[in-house]
């Protein structure tokens, strides 16, 4: 008798947590940021409203990665109430799309509430497809090609291309417009008999003395 009661209370304090759990309103539950060159951090606000009949507490916020943090208007949140979780992302040496989640967690729930999502584009000012050429005993001895890209909002040009003159051949070739290829390079190392693990850096610029660069990186196994 006395096991079912303890079963049946946790039955009762469970549905408890559903019902408060379902009592929150979220005006969205995804955002989408993109950010500048220059920004270091992007941030996106997520309001909910408790719109049951009874109090309810925020018990914590767990982020995808180390990059995303929370930023909790008030925990606690009576019936009626709004509050505000920002979500923020540090941006680091990332590029591309990101996406970052966020889990909300409540009183006597162990299973979170909702999870947020904060997708993140951050622009990629110089690519260069594939970033990584090699030479091995199983490859063929020949010409490695590299596509740079430009993202033509923020940068215009290339300036420089950066590498060991003594190790590597690299010619230049015009791209296709049409697909965003700005420049071709041709790559093709002086001695497939010897080994070489090295850098290739391209600069580019754009309006406003903006700089950025891609690297390369190439290796010859003999």
């Amino acid at each position: 008798m006395f096991s079912r009661f303890i079963l049946i209370s946790l039955l009762l304090s469970s549905c408890a947590s559903l019902l408060n759990a379902s009592s929150l309103v979220w005006d969205s539950t995804e955002a989408h940021v993109k950010m500048e060159p220059e920004q270091e951090q992007a941030r996106a606000t997520f309001t909910v409203t408790n719109e049951g009949e009874k109090t309810v507490r925020i018990a914590r916020i767990k982020t995808s990665c180390g990059c995303t943090g929370s930023i909790l208007d008030k925990k606690i949140i009576k019936p009626g109430e709004t509050t505000e979780i920002i979500a923020t992302f540090n941006k680091g040496k990332r590029q591309g799309l990101n996406r970052n989640r966020l889990q909300v967690f409540i009183d006597s729930q162990a299973e979170a509430v909702v999870t947020l999502a904060m997708n993140v584009e951050i622009p990629t000012l110089i690519k260069a497809a594939p970033q990584i050429v090699y030479w091995s005993p199983s490859s063929s001895k020949t010409e490695r090609r590299v596509q740079l890209s430009l993202d033509e909002q923020y940068m215009d040009s290339i300036q420089s291309i950066d590498y060991d003159k003594s190790r590597l051949t690299i010619t230049e070739e015009p791209g296709d417009a049409n697909k965003g290829i700005e420049r071709v390079l041709v790559i093709e190392p002086k001695d497939y008999d010897t080994l070489y693990r090295g850098t290739i850096t391209v600069h580019a610029s754009g309006p406003n003395n903006r700089k950025a660069e891609t690297r390369i990186h190439t290796f010859v196994q003999p």
